[in-house]
């Protein structure tokens, strides 16, 4: 299984993309074709620096985390509701700070991780390395942490499934002559620094009352700086903001609890979506009717970096 980590999106400017840098947009074409380049993606960087926790070697040692009222993304966190799981990994060949590298541009391969185990807290805030399993397998991993076995790290995440939906990140770190065997978590912010670019990309046009045919075979890039992968799109998304496109770019990483309204659609296969006759929440999409700022999204569902691959502002004319 493929454990490429968190839930933050690292991208860079598309390579010879050409961005409109008023925003303007073209005339949307009479037949309702929609068009998806380079030109019209975000860009987003982000900078992880996550706590770094020396601890005694060779010990079961201990992570509290009942003071966490804030997550990476500067977001409130309940230690209790909030976290549902905690996993274990280990990387015996990357230092903390290849590892935060690697997590930020998207590079981690499923190679540079030796260990991955998880343990579900429920109503506790605190966890031992003793506790740690390979779904329910006892692996005795205490006896391994020492000084020189890698870089350990602690993901504490809301919900279950594997790498997604992280919260906050530690790493803990044998250290020989350390005599402390418990450490704590206080404050996930702000170990997740970023910037995006929405103000510079290409709007894309559209007729407000259709029809859109959307087509995304063109893409080469995306959202994260790499190579775009048509495979790997699961859903379009629209939506609808009572907000400008700088507030939109200043608050990214909470985009869809800031929206007005949200439309969500399935993809199979393909690289194309006649969204007037797609299958969603609001079937068929009613049409960009409403004011505000109206954006545009090709999404990952099963992708353990949360972010879209695209995403767009949408022009309605």
């Amino acid at each position: 299984m493929v454990l490429l980590l968190l839930a933050l999106a690292c991208a860079k400017a598309p390579d010879g993309a050409a961005a409109d840098t008023d925003g303007a947009a073209d005339v949307p074409a009479a037949d309702g074709s929609v068009p998806l380049t380079d030109a019209n993606n975000f860009a987003y960087e982000g900078v992880l620096d996550a706590p770094s926790l020396p601890l005694a070697e060779l010990t079961d040692v201990a992570l509290e985390w009942s003071g966490l009222t804030t997550d990476l993304r500067c977001n409130a966190l309940d230690p209790v509701a909030d976290i549902d799981n905690t996993a274990l990994l280990v990387f015996p060949y990357l230092t903390e700070e290849e590892v935060e590298a690697g997590l930020s541009d998207d590079s981690l391969d499923q190679a540079d991780l030796a260990v991955y185990l998880s343990y579900l807290p429920g109503d506790t805030t605190r966890l031992n390395l003793s506790n740690m399993s390979f779904f329910g397998t006892d692996s005795e991993i205490e006896g391994r942490f020492e000084a020189g076995s890698g870089t350990w790290m602690v993901l504490l995440t809301t919900g279950t499934e594997i790498a997604v939906g992280a919260r906050m990140m530690a790493f803990l770190r044998p250290t020989v002559g350390e005599t402390a065997t418990e450490a704590s978590v206080t404050d996930g912010c702000p170990v997740l620094d970023f910037t995006a670019d929405l103000t510079t990309l290409a709007h894309v046009p559209v007729l407000r009352d259709g029809p859109w045919r959307l087509d995304w075979s063109a893409l080469t890039r995306d959202g994260h700086g790499g190579g775009f992968e048509p495979t790997r799109v699961d859903g379009v998304m629209v939506a609808r903001f009572d907000l400008t496109v700088q507030d939109l770019q200043d608050n990214f990483l909470d985009l869809e609890s800031l929206a007005a309204e949200t439309w969500r659609y399935t993809i199979t296969s393909g690289t194309v979506l006649d969204l007037g006759a797609a299958s969603g929440p609001s079937d068929p999409f009613p049409g960009f009717d409403g004011e505000g700022v109206w954006a545009l999204a090709l999404t990952c569902g099963t992708c353990p970096n949360p972010a879209p691959l695209f995403l767009t502002i949408v022009d309605p004319q």
